[in-house]
């Protein structure tokens, strides 16, 4: 495959991808019959993956050889394909379903400049039309661009730099290799800009650049086939349980609150509207106990004060989680639900059955009252 290819058709490279998912705890998107659910990838075999299904098409799957629609995220990009159903399946005493490895993947954007995502994102310096030096950090990178954010959350990129703007960039692509270079502002992400390096880029320094790029892409390739070959091949009832995610911490302050939520986006609405105030520490929680997997927990929860459970989680409950949390694990921290404002009253009844000290309404965001709730409970449990 060319670093500049869309499409992955090499079965090796589509079971690494696949692989790589199910050990992240990743999910993914089918679509069959009219309907589209998020499903747990759950592991695979030489020629089939399983995954997890919502009860009601568990009760009613799709007919053996059916095609559906597969998508999903890898490393910043969006992939997507087309399978067949192969029946009902289990997995750990989990009913799921087997579906055929997909025989191409293709990416979806062909707007974006960048098509490789480094391990260890490098850093970058550049300059704006105010003549301001400003840190970054690279996401991706191509053979004409990049693309690159602010290293700190609550800060949008959009707010120092404009659509077709001219940077000047240092950037450290090694401790010992760093390049000056041009780039111009081609498109914005949701928290992201892509640079497309100009005619001022030295033809030395772009070959360096793209030198370095390649090798980057031959050295990854190889990590990941070390990698699958170190995980088997095995379906995920044989190889053992997925590696959790770790906890990400957005903003650095106390008082620190957790957010138990598989939705990136929202961690970092509330690190952008909170961080003033309260630092943000978010997971993507997957299973078991909750304590051992927050950093810095040893006799305590390390420096957490609250812990805010949103109602988009993997595979359990927000109201399950809960009372694992206060009933289980003796958790002397208060804990908050969240989600949609509908049937607010119930909610609330039922977050208190299961231990919570309240439901917050969440969507739509209302930043004071968010702001305040938060307050109020953390002094309530000082």
């Amino acid at each position: 495959m060319s670093s500049d290819s869309r499409t992955i058709d090499d079965s090796l490279d589509i079971r690494i991808i696949l692989q790589r998912l199910y050990l992240a705890g990743e999910k993914v998107s089918l679509a069959f019959r009219g309907r589209t659910a998020q499903c747990q990838l759950l592991g695979q075999e030489e020629d089939q993956f399983l995954a997890s299904l919502p009860p009601d098409l568990l009760a009613a799957p799709p007919t053996r050889d059916d095609k559906a629609s597969l998508g999903f995220m890898d490393r910043g990009f969006q992939y997507e394909t087309v399978v067949q159903f192969k029946g009902l399946a289990e997995w750990e005493g989990l009913r799921c379903a087997a579906f055929s490895c997909p025989r191409f993947l293709r990416r979806t954007e062909d707007n974006r400049l960048a098509h490789f995502t480094p391990d260890a994102a490098p850093r970058v310096t550049f300059t704006n039309s105010r003549n301001a030096f400003l840190d970054g950090q690279v996401r991706s990178l191509g053979n004409d661009g990049f693309e690159m954010a602010m290293p700190d959350p609550s800060r949008k990129i959009q707010e120092v730099l404009h659509l077709g703007e001219e940077s000047t960039l240092d950037l450290t692509l090694e401790d010992n290799l760093r390049i000056t270079t041009y780039a111009r502002v081609a498109y914005f992400g949701a928290d992201y800009v892509g640079m497309r390096f100009t005619d001022r880029v030295d033809r030395t320094v772009l070959a360096c650049y793209r030198d370095w790029l390649h090798g980057q892409q031959r050295l990854q390739a190889q990590r990941d086939q070390e990698s699958y070959a170190a995980g088997g091949r095995a379906p995920a009832k044989e190889a053992g349980s997925p590696i959790l995610p770790a906890a990400k911490l957005w903003v650095d302050r106390d008082p620190l609150v957790l957010v138990l939520t598989e939705r990136e986006e929202f961690a970092r609405h509330l690190a952008e509207a909170l961080g003033r105030k309260f630092g943000i520490l978010s997971l993507d929680y997957i299973k078991g106990a909750l304590k051992p997997q927050v950093p810095g927990a040893g006799e305590g929860w390390g420096r957490v004060r609250l812990i805010l459970i949103h109602n988009h989680i993997r595979l359990v409950s927000p109201l399950e989680l809960s009372r694992q949390v206060v009933e289980q694990e003796r958790c002397p921290l208060p804990v908050l639900l969240a989600g949609t404002e509908e049937d607010l009253e119930l909610k609330r009844n039922r977050a208190l059955a299961a231990g919570a000290v309240d439901f917050m309404p969440v969507e739509p965001f209302r930043i004071l009252s968010v702001l305040r709730k938060l307050d109020e409970t953390v002094k309530l449990f000082e």
